[in-house]
């Protein structure tokens, strides 16, 4: 297969045993209620309602945040180079009563974009844990897939992320009433602190290096993307793809 060839490019480690992973000690299996997912459609039939409705409401919970001294809330966001030498980047800012108390990017090496995503939000959930009287942490992002992926310490690319979440969760649910909500925001929203991180994480300069972090998706992307264009210029010859294919 394709990926054989590029399984010495892998870094990423896996850990199928890991503590965080042990059925019925689970994050999701101890503290269910404690995570929640504010998720949203949109009606294509109806969508510039849809999406004005959306940020409304997106205003609506940041000024309620905001009001809470106890609560943090946090924008990620990741970035794709168009150039394949170049690193991926995860970035986050930290908003606490109105005002940015922290925000970094990062290099994230040869990813893919939920990858990159799921830095960020891991990035993000471990320096807010960090933060003193913190017992509400809300987290905007554009893929919910990855915020899911977050709490699922399974053996899946990127789950050294996974677990750093898991681990950090399990220690901060365990002393007190506390909770997490991740709360999904299209990127083409362009819509308030979600955009600052995206405008944030524009500015880091395009990143190389001879050696990069590289996770087992990226390489079966790499791998796909391959054999799609070998097919590609196969197909060019007749002989190749014979009789069956109907010519439009």
């Amino acid at each position: 297969m394709e990926i054989e060839n590029h399984h010495h490019e892998l870094t990423e480690v896996f850990e199928p045993c890991a503590p965080e992973n042990r059925p019925s000690f689970r994050l999701m299996d101890r503290f269910t209620a404690q995570v929640s997912v504010n998720n949203i459609k949109i009606n294509m039939e109806n969508k510039a309602l849809s999406v004005s409705n959306r940020k409304i409401a997106l205003d609506a919970l940041i000024d309620e945040l905001k009001d809470d001294e106890h609560t943090v809330y946090c924008g990620t966001d990741a970035s794709l180079p168009a150039n394949i030498r170049h690193q991926a980047a995860s970035a986050y800012l930290i908003y606490r009563q109105g005002d940015v108390v922290h925000r970094a990017r990062y290099i994230a090496g040869r990813v893919t974009a939920p990858e990159a995503e799921l830095y960020a939000i891991r990035a993000a959930i471990v320096k807010a844990y960090s933060l003193p009287n913190v017992n509400s942490i809300t987290l905007f992002t554009d893929s919910i897939a990855s915020a899911r992926r977050a709490m699922n310490p399974s053996v899946h690319s990127g789950q050294g992320h996974s677990l750093a979440v898991c681990h950090t969760l399990e220690q901060w649910f365990a002393h007190g009433s506390r909770s997490v909500t991740f709360v999904m925001v299209h990127s083409r929203f362009e819509w308030g602190l979600h955009h600052e991180a995206h405008e944030f994480i524009r500015g880091l300069p395009p990143v190389s290096s001879r050696r990069m972090a590289t996770s087992l998706d990226s390489l079966r992307k790499k791998a796909t993307t391959t054999c799609l264009d070998a097919w590609s210029t196969m197909f060019q010859n007749e002989k190749y793809w014979g009789h069956n294919f109907l010519l439009l």
